[in-house]
């Protein structure tokens, strides 16, 4: 599972925001200005957790944890490559693109490696709505 702001609870101090390396954390458009987690752009570090003065990040147990147990990044077999968390995307099939440590090459799991695994937050693409998720993903070169 990865993590979720409870918009009833934050109380939007932008603690999160500061701690999060990968930008994952926006102050959503209401006016009291409480946070929202692009579960996309989000490595479920879990660095924000303990930065929330009022415990408001909590586990979203509706998406999979990246390299944890259903991402295909968490085996043995695929320890030496690295994901784009959504930030590079295959132009062909759109899913999170991948790299082997040691190379400068981005590639697709299912495209270009022809593997029948791939990140399973693509699962999600399907029902996302723009308004729940502000995805702002890089097509590869």
């Amino acid at each position: 599972m990865s993590f979720r702001v409870v918009a009833d609870v934050c109380i939007g101090c932008g603690g999160c925001e500061y701690a999060c390396p990968t930008g994952a954390l926006a102050k959503t458009d209401s006016f009291l200005g409480i946070f929202a987690i692009d579960p996309y752009t989000c490595d479920d570090c879990g660095l924000c957790v303990p930065k929330c003065p009022v415990a408001c990040i909590e586990p979203d147990p509706g998406w999979p944890v990246c390299h944890a147990k259903g991402c295909p990044l968490g085996s043995k077999r695929l320890a030496d490559f690295d994901c784009a968390i959504w930030q590079r995307r295959c132009p062909s099939c759109g899913d999170t693109m991948w790299q082997q440590r040691g190379s400068d090459a981005w590639v697709c799991s299912r495209c270009d490696l022809h593997m029948k695994v791939a990140c399973p937050k693509e699962h999600h693409l399907a029902e996302r709505t723009p308004v729940a998720v502000s995805l702002k993903p890089e097509l590869c070169p």
